[in-house]
């Protein structure tokens, strides 16, 4: 390896344990808290999900209306 990538190296070699350490300390620690209800936070996310999907259902069906409103009615020969 040569001198000019050594330093940069070492740098990536360091910082990737760094984070790799914090990304561990963190996760160990998120499995650590005691007496947090995750009920909530379930349900929270279950209602996000469900107002996602109504939002996305009328977009899709007034985009569908908007369309068809559009095709030409067919004619008879």
């Amino acid at each position: 390896m040569t001198e000019q990538l050594l330093p940069a190296a070492v740098w990536v070699q360091l910082t990737y344990g760094d984070l790799r350490s914090r990304v561990r300390r963190a996760w160990d620690d998120r499995y650590a808290e005691d007496g947090v209800d995750e009920a909530v936070t379930k349900m929270i996310w279950l209602a996000v999900g469900i107002v996602v999907a109504l939002a996305a259902t009328a977009f899709f069906t007034a985009k569908f209306n908007q369309a068809k409103d559009t095709v030409p009615d067919p004619v008879a020969p």
